[in-house]
């Protein structure tokens, strides 16, 4: 039996969730960052509105702000894509994480930042009040598709604006369509684009207009 190759397996179950075209635009998009180092994101803002009922979560999961010692044993998890290094930097800069839990174990997680906060590649994002910005989010391959994240997004909405938060910022790759789909239920809107270009030593950055006034913005280095 000849056994298909790992990323045409990928490729077909994308294609069996998000349709032809858009699995195809997302491989491009991934081929154009890795080798033109061209990063495109659609920018995200949501009032933080109390909810007129509580989100539903799957039987077992849990949703609440995650402490430090479950941080740091969620970075000896290789599957949670967190390292104990990120968890001590995010920690000093006053950023904080809100998780979801299956029994004791986390599966998934969303972290929240108050000021500037590193994207990827010493690339930062900066942003104006009195938003806060929503980044780094993941849930575990076991249990996506159940809308936990969405979950978590309602419940950190009424945590902060308890606390006097009124609105948060975000950004997702533009062929992230689980990420987007979740941002939507949530009630988060589009507001415009905004990305980047960082080739042979250069840093080109890029918003449009309406991204501009909300004082979102990428810049290299902190």
């Amino acid at each position: 039996m000849v056994k298909r190759p790992g990323k045409l397996k990928n490729f077909r179950a994308d294609v069996k969730r998000w349709g032809f075209l858009r699995s195809l635009f997302g491989r491009v998009t991934l081929l154009l960052q890795k080798f033109a180092g061209l990063d495109v994101q659609w920018v995200l803002v949501r009032d933080l509105v109390r909810p007129l009922a509580e989100s539903h979560l799957p039987d077992g999961i849990s949703v609440r702000v995650v402490r430090t010692e479950e941080l740091l044993k969620a970075a000896g998890d290789p599957e949670l894509d967190m390292d104990s290094e990120f968890v001590h930097g995010a920690l000093a800069r006053g950023d904080m994480a809100f998780g979801a839990f299956d029994g004791d174990s986390l599966v998934c997680y969303s972290w929240v930042a108050f000021a500037s906060a590193p994207h990827v590649d010493g690339v930062w994002v900066r942003f104006d009040p009195p938003y806060h910005y929503a980044y780094n989010a993941f849930t575990r391959p076991s249990h996506r598709g159940r809308r936990i994240l969405a979950a978590i997004a309602l419940y950190s909405d009424r945590y902060l604006g308890d606390r006097g938060r009124v609105a948060r910022i975000a950004c997702t790759a533009i062929h992230n369509f689980a990420s987007l789909a979740a941002q939507k239920f949530s009630g988060s809107r589009r507001i415009g684009l905004a990305g980047y270009v960082k080739w042979f030593g250069f840093f080109i950055p890029f918003r449009t207009p309406a991204v501009k006034r909300f004082g979102f913005a990428f810049k290299l280095g902190r």
